[in-house]
């Protein structure tokens, strides 16, 4: 049974919901069982989401942690179903989300800097006492943008390539 919180999804019918697993799938097969899919399809979708276990959802889910099941729709277009473990950010997307560019009040000689609020410490992001300052708003955030390419870089493992 799976313990953490899941977020699902449904491209162009469903935005994306965090909740304890069983609420979670909940909320994804009330989506699912509204939209014009197949018959087969809907009976595949709630053996799945409306069973009360995640135990076939966990096999299925694998190590990956998320699984896509693409839904046929009238006319060839076709609805994503996505479950992912967690909140469903990828590492960079947290660290984006953790970052805020400031504006500090003015100085001595009048100056406006900027610096970056970290939501984690609730504290401006210092290099030893001093907090970070960027004389414009545009290197503030070219500063937070690094981090998230940082973030994105270190989530592969040594010598797995990203894709």
């Amino acid at each position: 049974m799976i313990q953490d919180d899941l977020t699902v999804a449904v491209d162009g019918h469903l935005e994306r919901v965090t909740k304890p697993a069983l609420e979670a799938l909940d909320v994804l097969w009330q989506a699912v069982r509204q939209l014009p899919i197949s018959k087969y399809e809907l009976q595949a979708m709630e053996w799945l989401l409306a069973s009360d276990s995640t135990a076939d959802l966990e096999r299925m889910m694998g190590g990956n942690g998320v699984i896509d099941w693409p839904l046929g729709l009238p006319g060839g277009g076709q609805a994503i179903v996505r479950v992912w473990y967690g909140d469903g950010l990828t590492r960079a997307q947290r660290v984006g989300a953790r970052y805020t560019v400031v504006q500090l009040p003015a100085d001595y000689l009048g100056r406006r800097l900027w610096a970056i609020q970290d939501a984690e410490t609730d504290d401006l992001v210092r290099t030893g006492p001093d907090a970070l300052q960027f004389s414009i708003r545009e290197s503030a955030i070219a500063w937070i943008l690094g981090q998230v390419n940082l973030a994105g870089y270190r989530a592969f493992p040594a010598g797995a390539a990203a894709v």
